[in-house]
């Protein structure tokens, strides 16, 4: 008898600017950013959440993320473990 995974959960929550709803999904693509208006003064190239997103996949877990504007963001993650034969 096979027996389905368990997975563990990751969270981590910003008090950041938030996200826009529409946006939550694209967030994950390479060279993405919500709002670069900023992006030379603090830095990044929008490749950080889409190399997450791949090293997740690649380990058959699972990315996503909440957010409500104004109030931050909740970036989750689930990673399979085994079960250990039982």
């Amino acid at each position: 008898m096979q027996q389905s995974p368990s997975f563990l959960l990751f969270a981590v929550r910003d008090e950041g600017r938030g996200i826009p709803a529409d946006k939550l999904e694209s967030i994950f693509d390479r060279f993405h950013q919500v709002d670069a208006s900023d992006s030379r003064e603090k830095g990044g190239t929008g490749l950080g959440l889409a190399i997450c997103r791949s090293i997740v996949q690649q380990h058959g877990g699972e990315i996503w993320a909440e957010s409500t504007v104004g109030q931050g963001s909740t970036f989750y993650f689930t990673i399979p473990v085994e079960n250990g034969g039982t």
